[in-house]
């Protein structure tokens, strides 16, 4: 076989295409993964393997290679996230389920996040899935937009909008049925307006009742003469040819 220098020079990792944890007792596992956390084995694994359909990337469970018991703490410095259709259901579940958890949940950089210990003692953390957008929303899908238009002080101009960019990067875009947000400001500097996009209207209800959030909403509203939150439904979409 010749090896090419150049072909050497650019080769580079894609990203990941497979993961698998050693455990212990299989058939356990399997249960526990199946019946906890709702997986589905594919149809045919390798030998002493389960392999589960997930995506964008497969995850299993085999038979360990390794002397498991010669350490006492599985995974140690690896994180392993598994994103779920609803963070906090799935908590809710394992916990009735005296299922060990390490972290309750919370706000993360991947939405509303926890972590718990598998029968094997390894740490995953699971996360909701953000919803795919596409670059247009269909009008038919039940999407709510709100529009905020917030009178301000000309000083308060850009202390306000810092103030609703810093709740939409921490609190707003890791909240379930967050699509997007603008922020915009007018020329004089007297109003500031929001424009944020949500899967439903439900979807903004929840959200507006988290503590955090109400937080948001008071130091906003501080920082402004007034404010004006309206909510539309999105009716049609035109798009420059």
């Amino acid at each position: 076989m010749t090896l090419n220098l150049e072909s050497n020079q650019n080769a580079k990792l894609l990203g990941p295409n497979f993961i698998a944890l050693q455990v212990r007792d299989l058939e356990a596992s399997k249960t526990f993964y199946v019946e906890r956390l709702g997986l589905t084995p594919v149809p045919q694994s390798p030998p002493g393997a389960v392999i589960f359909k997930t995506e964008p990337v497969p995850f299993g469970i085999r038979k360990p290679l390794v002397d498991l018991d010669a350490t006492s703490l599985l995974g140690w410095g690896v994180s392993l996230w598994i994103a779920a259709t609803d963070a906090d259901a799935l908590h809710a579940r394992l916990s009735a389920a005296a299922v060990p958890i390490v972290l309750p949940p919370a706000n993360g950089p991947f939405g509303r996040f926890f972590a718990f210990r598998d029968p094997d003692g390894y740490t995953i953390t699971v996360s909701t899935a953000q919803p795919k957008v596409a670059r247009t929303l269909d009008p038919k899908g039940g999407y709510l937009t709100l529009l905020n238009t917030f009178t301000v002080e000309p000083e308060n101009a850009e202390r306000l909008l810092q103030a609703l960019r810093n709740a939409t990067e921490e609190i707003f875009r890791h909240q379930p049925g967050f699509i997007s947000a603008n922020l915009h400001i007018s020329h004089d500097q007297r109003r500031v307006v929001t424009y944020a996009q949500w899967r439903s209207k439900q979807d903004y209800v929840t959200m507006s009742k988290q503590p955090e959030v109400r937080a948001h909403m008071k130091q906003a509203a501080a920082l402004a003469v007034s404010f004006d939150p309206v909510a539309y439904d999105l009716r049609d979409t035109v798009l420059a040819e």
